[in-house]
């Protein structure tokens, strides 16, 4: 199933703390709900995210993209469940 959602807006720096903080609340949490013109639908980060940061300075513009991302059904690794449990083989 494919969902998509994408925010733009143009706003002052405390405005855009505070979706990010929003952001990081519900990562804390394990859900992300976004809504937007009547249509909704919530992401649940469970175990490892992966984080992406780019930073791109050209021409007098600067841009900083953040792209998170992790699987919905819980992957086995088994060397993760081994550092969480003490075992090993």
């Amino acid at each position: 199933m494919k969902d998509t959602f994408k925010h733009q807006t143009v706003a002052d720096r405390d405005d855009l703390a505070m979706y990010l903080r929003a952001l990081a609340d519900g990562l804390e949490r394990g859900e992300l709900p976004v809504a937007e013109n009547g249509r909704s639908f919530s992401l649940n980060p469970r175990g490892l995210v992966n984080l992406t940061i780019k930073v791109r300075r050209k021409d007098g513009r600067n841009r900083v993209n953040l792209d998170l991302n992790w699987a919905e059904e819980n992957i086995p690794t088994p060397l993760l469940d081994d550092l969480e449990t003490g075992e090993s083989e």
